[in-house]
């Protein structure tokens, strides 16, 4: 008996404390998963101000973890200019917030994309690579009338720069001109008259009743006599008439008129009238006896 009682006194004198323990002689396989509690946790390594401060050689907790959070992530999110923020669904749903008048945008299979209209004079298209205005998509009527000449295709003309005054233009014979004219005003050609031979009216320019003299005809009357020999049937005229004037030739054999042919003249009474080398002959069909008398009347 005196023995247990030894071995049960010196048990209870061997029972560990914290003055018999060597300095880190636990260590971490000793410690069994899941013994260790919050509350015996050092408060001092125990983080519990996050936003205040914050130190890698301290333990967290998840009040100041959870506090932390909460502070960084808004409540709600504001929309702002073209963002619409629709707090009805859950979670909040970001969309794009288009004007409720004319918008420039639309959805297009839930995509957004941009409006284009189509009209004559001035369209803009799109492809993938964005707005452009195509080719040739510009007309006349898109256009301020303010190009400058530098821009223009061809801003001459005949050599004149446009918008710069041409080189002067003078009237000459038979046109009258207010001044010389040289683009930069509007002015009246007109038709400058030599005498009343001509008039001219609303309807345009017209021989004068009455104004054609004999100064204004190109041809008069003739006259040629010859003086036959009995031996020629062929005489040549003084002057040389006009083509559409050789049927006015008429020839007066002793004061009787005689008749023109076209061709092949018979006797003393038939003739025809010729020309060659501008001379204009009278021909019969056979010689004229020296005792008539031959005139020849005729315009020329």
């Amino acid at each position: 008996m005196a023995s247990i009682q030894l071995f049960r006194d010196q048990l209870i004198n061997s029972i560990i404390d914290s003055s018999k323990l060597d300095d880190n002689a636990i260590i971490e396989a000793k410690i069994a998963a899941n013994a260790v509690a919050f509350a015996k946790l050092k408060s001092s390594d125990v983080e519990t101000n996050l936003s205040s401060s914050a130190s890698a050689s301290k333990i967290a907790s998840a009040a100041a973890i959870k506090t932390y959070v909460d502070a960084q992530v808004p409540d709600t999110f504001q929309g702002g200019d073209g963002i619409e923020i629709d707090a009805s669904t859950s979670p909040d749903t970001i969309k794009a917030d288009l004007a409720t008048s004319n918008p420039g945008l639309f959805f297009d299979s839930a995509k957004l994309s941009v409006k284009v209209k189509s009209e004559s004079g001035g369209t803009i298209s799109k492809d993938a690579n964005g707005l452009f205005i195509a080719d040739s998509a510009i007309g006349n009527a898109k256009l301020a009338g303010s190009i400058e000449n530098g821009k223009l295709a061809n801003s001459t003309i005949s050599g004149k720069a446009l918008g710069s005054n041409l080189d002067t233009l003078q009237a000459g014979n038979g046109l009258a001109l207010a001044s010389p004219y040289n683009g930069s005003a509007a002015q009246t050609l007109d038709l400058q008259l030599d005498g009343s031979t001509l008039s001219k009216g609303g309807s345009g320019l017209k021989v004068g009743d009455g104004a054609i003299g004999m100064a204004q005809i190109a041809f008069q009357s003739r006259q040629d006599v010859f003086v036959p020999n009995g031996s020629t049937l062929a005489f040549n005229l003084t002057v040389s008439p006009d083509a559409q004037l050789r049927n006015m030739v008429m020839v007066f054999r002793n004061g009787l008129m005689q008749k023109l042919v076209a061709s092949s003249p018979s006797g003393t009474d038939e003739y025809t009238v010729t020309e060659s080398g501008g001379t204009t002959t009278i021909t019969f069909g056979a010689n004229i006896p020296s005792s008539n008398a031959l005139e020849v009347r005729y315009l020329a």
